[in-house]
């Protein structure tokens, strides 16, 4: 027994050996802190700059938080709680922490002499958090707007907080969960945006909306097969249309008539098809149909009616009606004979860049009709009409050249402008140029010549209009 207690005494004595000695207790025994506050015990005095208290912490500046390595900021999932809510340990629902709100740290003491990542905290201390701290994707047990609240004293962690279905779900201004993930009544409407994704081609519209585009695109191919000389397929594109009552297409077809292009000419049904054309208004189709009255083609000849349809046509400033209108107030026909209404269409007409009215207009200023006499302004705009290929101006041109009336006699230049309209088939040109040749004036001498340019303009097939009365032959 004895033996045992003084093994036990011995044992003890050891162990107090081993123990650290309290500060001053044994001379070669240091006890020493560096700046972090970490304390040593050695037996070599404390190396330079150690201090022989900890440090004091400073007053402004809190230690980094230990309770959590920091992580990326991200929403967390959305989970359904796993277990029934706790009333009694629910938290209060408190205002979100802003941004700006600094965290709170861990309290650290002087003696701590584990390394920061080893301090403890116990399971009841509040844990700090940053705006930038997110809770673990498997701790998370609340919607993924709602800010977890926690209490001091509160012994359940974060996982266990709890929150009411039907509460009203918290926003932070730092919510990283887009508007869409709110939650709203199964019955409540959808909200529809400005960005909604519906495109704007599935919106229905009536059949009759996409007919102008395609009557348009119709006519086009229409005219295109009529530039390349198939008839018979303008003739089946067109019709369709202008028996669906389209106006543009009523006064193609009614030209295809009146030329005999892909149908028979019939000008009956050419001058049926403009009127209905120029009833639904179509100004193309109100002067051709004017130009048939006043002939007598195909309907019966009425010089008032005429005057109506090209008056209308005129007034939608279609030049080939206003030069119309212009000869017909010139003639008095249909209408009270007007020299001053006939000079004005026909201005109106040949400032267009239309031939005949050009040359009407220089008739006008050749013959004093509705102003002053002008060989010059005759000359110009019987020039302008020549130029442009009008026969009966280029005849007028030709016999000023040929005479030297206002201009420098040039039998030459006669002689082309003559050919320019005889080649056309112009009866008075093809015999101007005939006596060139029988003469020898600006051409070879030839009477083969001369006799073939005058068998040409007796035997023409149809008979050419008279050239008006030259400005200079008087």
């Amino acid at each position: 027994m004895r033996t045992l207690i003084g093994r036990i005494a011995a044992a003890l004595a050891g162990l107090a050996l081993l123990a650290p000695l309290p500060l001053g207790a044994a001379d070669e025994i240091y006890r020493w802190y560096d700046k972090d506050g970490n304390v040593y015990y050695t037996q070599q005095p404390p190396p330079p700059g150690a201090l022989r208290a900890p440090p004091a912490p400073a007053p402004n500046t809190p230690p980094p938080s230990p309770a959590a390595e920091p992580r990326p900021e991200r929403a967390a999932p959305r989970l359904a709680p796993t277990a029934e809510p706790r009333p009694e340990r629910a938290a209060p629902r408190i205002a979100p922490a802003t941004p700006a709100e600094p965290a709170t740290p861990t309290v650290r003491t002087p003696s701590s002499i584990s390394a920061p990542a080893a301090a403890k905290t116990p399971p009841d201390a509040p844990i700090a958090r940053t705006p930038s701290s997110t809770t673990p994707p498997v701790a998370a047990k609340t919607p993924p707007d709602a800010p977890i609240a926690r209490t001091p004293s509160s012994t359940t962690p974060p996982a266990a907080a709890k929150t009411p279905p039907d509460a009203p779900t918290a926003r932070t201004p730092s919510s990283t969960t887009p508007p869409a993930a709110a939650k709203t009544p199964p019955d409540a409407p959808t909200a529809r945006t400005p960005s909604s994704t519906t495109p704007p081609a599935v919106v229905k519209t009536p059949a009759d909306a996409e007919r102008p585009e395609d009557t348009t695109t119709s006519l086009a191919r229409g005219l295109e097969a009529y530039g390349r000389g198939d008839y018979a397929e303008t003739v089946a594109i067109i019709r369709p249309l202008a028996e669906r009552g389209d106006p543009t297409a009523q006064s193609r077809l009614a030209a295809l008539y009146e030329r005999g292009a892909g149908v028979e000419q019939d000008f009956s049904e050419a001058a049926r098809w403009y009127r209905k054309a120029a009833e639904a208004g179509d100004a193309l189709a109100q002067q051709s149909l004017g130009s048939m009255l006043g002939e007598g083609r195909g309907v019966a000849h009425d010089d008032a009616e005429a005057i109506v349809w090209w008056t209308r046509a005129a007034e939608h400033g279609v030049a080939a009606a206003q030069t119309s209108l212009g000869n017909a107030y010139y003639a008095g026909a249909g209408v009270g004979k007007d020299d001053i209404a006939a000079l004005q269409w026909w201005r109106k007409a040949a400032v267009q860049g239309f031939p005949p009215a050009q040359e009407r207009l220089a008739f006008a200023y050749a013959h004093g009709v509705g102003l002053e006499r002008s060989d010059k302004q005759a000359m110009f705009w019987y020039r302008s009409a020549a130029e442009q290929g009008l026969a009966p101006a280029q005849v007028e041109l030709a016999g000023a050249y040929a005479l030297g009336a206002g201009v420098k006699q040039d039998y030459a230049e006669a002689a082309r402008l003559y050919r320019q309209a005889a080649e056309q088939g112009y009866a008075p040109a093809q015999k101007a140029l005939a006596g060139l040749y029988l003469k020898g004036d600006g051409v070879p001498k030839s009477r083969d010549e001369a006799e073939r340019w005058m068998r040409r303009a007796t035997d023409g097939a149809e008979p050419t209009p008279a050239a008006p009365p030259s400005p200079v032959a008087r």
